[in-house]
């Protein structure tokens, strides 16, 4: 999976988080834990950027069902998260966030996915994604 993300040619959307000191942990690193934090800030701001929220998406909204991590360097304060982030793997009701992390100086720090699934918040179930939105980032659903 990691290899994958690593290889992707494709980038849809990319941010910029600095770190805070208050993000650093007794090793005296950005703790693991805070970069589940930025994947979350860059998603909705990948969202944002196509004019939706987790919880509009052409009417529908969406729940993150699986997240894996690869750390690749320790990241420190003061420098800055720079996340590459592409959508993949379309399917019927959920797709892929693919997210490359490099530091101020391009060097590799993370990669990771997260599962997003479009679900219907009164039943809780799972949902079609709506094919606009799949078209707005030029793929098949």
């Amino acid at each position: 999976m990691f290899k994958d993300i690593k290889n992707l040619q494709r980038v849809d959307f990319s941010t910029c988080i600095p770190f805070r000191i208050t993000d650093h942990n007794y090793g005296d690193h950005v703790a693991n834990n805070v970069f589940v934090e930025y994947l979350h800030e860059g998603r909705v701001q990948l969202l944002a950027n196509f004019g939706y929220t987790e919880k509009d998406v052409e009417g529908v909204q969406l729940i993150l069902s699986e997240l894996g991590v690869k750390y690749t360097k320790q990241a420190f304060y003061p420098d800055t998260l720079r996340l590459d982030m592409t959508v993949a793997n379309p399917r019927p009701t959920r797709f892929d966030l693919c997210y490359r992390g490099y530091n101020g100086a391009g060097e590799l720090l993370l990669l990771a996915k997260t599962e997003m699934a479009a679900y219907d918040a009164a039943t809780g179930k799972p949902i079609r994604m709506p094919e606009a939105f799949f078209r707005k980032l030029g793929l098949e659903g």
